[in-house]
């Protein structure tokens, strides 16, 4: 792998990568969401190509990988200029609060297939459950992968992981989710094309992604938000519906559809920004409500 530099600015890694919203991002040495050890290395794959990433300094990464820097670029948020996207968005105190402590978040733009199956086992489950559950398809039905004299596993593809049976999921304690995993591998694999979803806008993309099995609206704005760069996708699980029964009152409704336009219409095109900001200070109680 070929070691560079990408300079950085307004840029957190540790918060970026630990922040609940990407399961396809590890920590070489350690618990992703565990260990906060100075300058970890964090490591994903793109294209079946490893990429470890380390941020030395607040205004510098440094990567080791084949792939182009701005690839690397586009999967960190780091294509997009922060600055600008909150100048866009109303005056809001809450979402000042949630900015002032958590400056530097991203968005990130995690590989569609590894993201999807992710957020799959996401029902009803917390974030380091979900992980676990990530790392346990990698190990079973992935490649081992030499990194740094230690054996990771590249998540695997959709060929890959077809041979896996429901029945083999569930001994991976992913429960009545491996019937959502099954089947969506079957559909993608027979009649299903997710480059299509860049060619569609954001309402036609949710629905093209609810073809599949056990994709409801929530798991469709993550993957639409996480991976394919739809960031006024506002994804709404219990905490962000907390935040907004609390918060936003006047936003939320038992309708989904009608709450996601909303929020939409208040935050605009980039609301997904917004929902992550809100989703971890709301978790973290840096908002109070």
């Amino acid at each position: 792998m070929r070691r560079f530099s990408i300079p950085v600015e307004d840029f957190d890694l540790e918060l970026t990568l630990t922040c609940g919203q990407t399961f396809c991002w590890h920590r070489l040495n350690g618990d992703l969401f565990e260990d906060s050890s100075e300058n970890s290395w964090f490591y994903t794959f793109r294209n079946g190509e490893p990429v470890m990433v380390r941020q030395d300094q607040p205004d510098r990464l440094t990567v080791k990988t084949d792939l182009d820097p701005s690839q690397i670029k586009q999967a960190l948020g780091l294509d997009k200029d922060l600055q600008k996207v909150f100048s866009r968005f109303p005056d809001d105190d809450e979402l000042e609060e949630a900015k002032e402590s958590l400056w530097g978040l991203r968005i990130v733009r995690d590989e569609f297939f590894p993201c999807l199956i992710s957020y799959l086992c996401s029902p009803q489950m917390r974030i380091p459950r979900i992980k676990k559950m990530h790392n346990s398809i990698s190990r079973e039905f992935g490649e081992p992968i030499e990194m740094e004299q230690k054996s990771v596993y590249r998540f695997p593809t959709v060929k890959e992981l077809s041979r896996a049976s429901e029945e083999d999921l569930r001994s991976l304690g992913v429960g009545y989710r491996a019937e959502y995993i099954s089947e969506t591998v079957e559909i993608i694999r027979s009649d299903f094309d997710s480059d299509k979803l860049q060619d569609f806008e954001y309402e036609e993309a949710r629905k093209y992604l609810k073809q599949l099995h056990g994709v409801g609206d929530k798991v469709a704005d993550c993957v639409l938000l996480f991976s394919c760069g739809f960031h006024q996708a506002y994804p709404v699980d219990t905490w962000a519906e907390k935040a907004l029964k609390a918060l936003y009152p006047e936003l939320h409704s038992e309708d989904y559809d009608e709450l996601s336009g909303n929020v939409r219409d208040y935050f605009g095109q980039n609301a997904g920004y917004a929902q992550e900001y809100l989703f971890h200070a709301a978790r973290n109680d840096i908002i109070e409500f």
